[in-house]
């Protein structure tokens, strides 16, 4: 790509010139021009770079991107993804912070990291969710124990309406003997 060193994915039909998709829509969101020769182009007239550029482009060698912080590897451009995932010049790799609280943060940040502050921080998140926890239990058991008097009413109740009507007893069991027949 002209504007950078990135694989080239799409290109203009009418002049051919071809750039990746980020530096293309970068440069549309300011002037719908080619960047090369200024012939008009918009997005919608980009195509795919033929096969065979593609295939030719995968095999450059080209210099890490993390170069600048001390990688000295050159890798051909279709490795160039998998280098960068595992390449430990990376600023923004996962690392696991070996103080003492384990955190994975991004490489970068592990000098600016602070144990202390950080497991306080995990402390106070479980100290909020407890209470939390401590509020939903508390909500539950008022709930349950307003549910245990109503039931007790409800037996209470029934007896009364046995008591006055005994009729209502030869009923409720007449319907418990229907329903284990069924």
């Amino acid at each position: 790509c002209p504007l950078c060193v990135s694989p080239i994915l799409s290109q203009a039909p009418h002049c051919e010139h071809a750039f990746c998709n980020a530096c293309i829509t970068q440069w549309f969101s300011q002037q719908q021009t080619c960047p090369v020769d200024r012939s008009v182009v918009t997005v919608a007239h980009l195509r795919p770079v033929p096969r065979i550029m593609r295939n030719m482009l995968s095999k450059l060698q080209i210099t890490c991107d993390n170069a600048v912080f001390g990688c000295t590897a050159v890798v051909r451009l279709d490795n160039l993804m998998s280098h960068l995932n595992d390449c430990e010049h990376n600023p923004k790799r996962p690392v696991t912070c070996e103080q003492g609280c384990g955190l994975e943060m991004p490489k970068d940040e592990l000098p600016n990291h602070n144990c202390i502050k950080h497991l306080r921080s995990v402390v106070q998140q479980q100290q909020t969710r407890i209470a939390e926890l401590e509020k939903t239990s508390a909500e539950h058991k008022h709930q349950l124990a307003e549910q245990k008097r109503d039931i007790q009413l409800l037996k209470a109740y029934m007896r009364a309406i046995r008591s006055v009507n005994p009729n209502l007893q030869n009923l409720e069991e007449t319907i418990e003997y229907n329903e284990i027949l069924e």
